[in-house]
């Protein structure tokens, strides 16, 4: 039978397989992804790669973020951030900004580009049948979720959805 609890766990099921295809190419893809300097660093570790997406972010808000906010950030410890922010100026992929209390940084242009690259390899590893599939899922789901129960679906005249009589429905489809 087609209820509320299973239609909930097939939403789960077919989200999960999505995730679990998808992470695994992204894993697959930094395995193999070591054609340059920078995607060497950012690949090597865990920290360094999310160091690059905090520095990426940065930029994109046009902000800075001190060592110790990036630090609490990806729950690590100030001398680990500020080793890679020496490794990553060195090599011109941060704009610094020192004062006699703070270092605060953000991606640099090069940094920046390099990563809009990466964007354009994940929506590969992406395809648009999985996107489109995974948004679908997560409106079924959202629909599931709501108030409006699905034995309430069949006990609804179509007339009453004009004549705005039931009240559930139609703040369901004004949240559309």
């Amino acid at each position: 039978m087609l209820d509320n609890k299973n239609i909930q766990q097939y939403i789960k099921n077919e989200l999960a397989k999505i995730i679990s295809k998808h992470e695994l190419y992204i894993y697959q893809a930094r395995q193999t992804r070591m054609d340059t300097r920078h995607q060497r660093y950012f690949n090597s570790t865990p920290l360094r790669n999310a160091f690059a997406r905090v520095a990426v972010y940065a930029t994109a808000v046009n902000e800075h973020y001190s060592i110790q906010t990036i630090a609490s950030k990806l729950y690590s410890t100030r001398q680990s951030i500020s080793k890679i922010v020496d490794e990553c100026d060195a090599e011109g992929w941060l704009n610094v900004k020192r004062s006699p209390n703070s270092v605060e940084v953000q991606a640099s242009k090069v940094m920046y580009d390099f990563f809009l690259e990466y964007v354009k390899a994940r929506q590969i590893l992406l395809n648009k049948t999985d996107r489109d599939r995974w948004n679908e899922l997560i409106l079924l789901q959202n629909l599931v979720q709501s108030e409006v129960a699905l034995d309430d679906w069949t006990t609804i005249n179509l007339n009453d959805i004009d004549n705005h009589s039931h009240p559930d429905i139609v703040k369901l489809l004004e949240k559309g």
